[in-house]
């Protein structure tokens, strides 16, 4: 009987310690398992503020770009009335007299005799005016800052393969037609290996019958 209870007591003793070993095991895992989500949380917490700025940044490409395709519009729409962007004095319609009745003198007057006739620059509108020798404005050149976000690529994407495609002294000038009287010529830097598409410098709106010299015979320019 004797022997029999100290079995019992043994028996007993490893059961107990048994299940203390146990307690303590299961007292250790909640905290790993807290360190685990914490850990996984704040992973997934990151994806999406970085899902964020990858939308913003699209988003606000695509802003740019409809702002661009914009100036593009307003270009050829008002190109086809023979003006620019920033000014309502008009080819074929104004003449070098309303411009200065308006704006003063010019900044700079010189002729030009490739261009065909006299150009007026007014350096603070950003605007120069190309006449002929009875006054008539034939070509508005605009410099609006504006133009400086827009690429070569940009240019021939919305308008399609010029009608007029020249490289020459540094410069590359691309034109369209615009409407039955007019035309665009656009200017920017000649490309480069290191810069293949350059932004736009500056472009003029040009009224090529109003370059004609019928009493010198000069059929004009055509660009």
């Amino acid at each position: 009987m004797k022997y029999f209870d100290k079995k019992l007591r043994l028996f007993i003793a490893a059961a107990l310690c048994l299940t203390i070993m146990a307690g303590c095991s299961n007292s250790n895992k909640p905290a790993n398992d807290t360190s685990s989500n914490t850990q996984a949380n704040n992973e997934t917490s990151s994806t999406p503020d970085e899902s964020k700025s990858e939308d913003n940044k699209t988003a606000d490409n695509n802003e740019a770009k409809g702002n661009e395709n914009a100036l593009l519009k307003d270009i050829k729409t008002l190109a086809e009335e023979g003006k620019i962007i920033n000014s309502n004095f008009a080819d074929k319609s104004s003449n070098i007299s309303d411009v200065e009745g308006k704006l003063g003198k010019a900044d700079k007057s010189e002729w030009v005799s490739d261009a065909k006739g006299n150009y007026s620059t007014y350096s603070k509108d950003n605007v120069v005016f190309g006449s002929n020798k009875g006054g008539r404005i034939f070509e508005i050149r605009s410099f609006d800052s504006r133009l400086n976000n827009i690429s070569l690529s940009m240019v021939e994407k919305y308008f399609g393969t010029p009608a007029h495609n020249v490289t020459a002294n540094g410069e590359k000038i691309i034109g369209y037609t615009a409407g039955a009287d007019f035309k665009m010529l656009f200017v920017f830097k000649a490309p480069t290996n290191s810069n293949d598409d350059p932004k736009l410098d500056h472009y003029s709106v040009l009224y090529p019958k109003g370059t004609v010299n019928s009493m010198a015979s000069d059929p004009g320019r055509e660009w």
